[in-house]
């Protein structure tokens, strides 16, 4: 489990680099392109 804190900086991440999930996954290492979606939805 990601802790609030950590989806909130990939979501950060997601938003800065225009809305690229596999730029973001690659640059975070982490999460997978559904749950980033996911977390972006919320």
């Amino acid at each position: 489990m990601y802790s609030y804190e950590e989806k909130i900086r990939a979501v950060d991440l997601y938003i800065k680099l225009g809305k690229r999930i596999k730029a973001t996954t690659r640059q975070r290492g982490y999460p997978t392109k559904n749950a980033l979606s996911g977390w972006y939805r919320e």
